[in-house]
């Protein structure tokens, strides 16, 4: 583990960390990479979506650490995948319909 993955594991603790993941793919291999990922238990949602990604996905791990190696021993390794962009969620106000304080 290097440095930079220590802080984020000392900034997430025992918080649940969920990232949404924007990937550019090869538009022939869509539906191959979301059956890769549909059934990986920290994915929660997939989305086919339009704009500057192609799919989105929303992920929670138990921590930072499990997160970059989801993104680099797995999506990145998808046939297909051509870049990836995580955003890390700072904080949750609404999520599936439920408001938090």
């Amino acid at each position: 583990m290097d440095d930079k993955d220590a802080i984020m594991d000392q900034y997430y603790q025992e918080h649940i960390v969920t990232a949404l993941i924007g990937a550019k793919v090869d538009t022939k291999y869509i539906d191959e990479i979301a059956r890769s990922l549909v059934d990986v238990n920290n994915v929660e949602d997939i989305f086919l979506v339009t704009g500057e990604y192609d799919i989105i996905i929303k992920v929670k791990f138990p921590s930072y650490g499990a997160l970059k190696n989801f993104i680099l021993e797995t999506v990145s390794h998808l046939n297909g995948v051509m870049k990836t962009e995580t955003m890390m969620v700072v904080n949750t106000y609404k999520e599936r319909g439920i408001k938090f304080e």
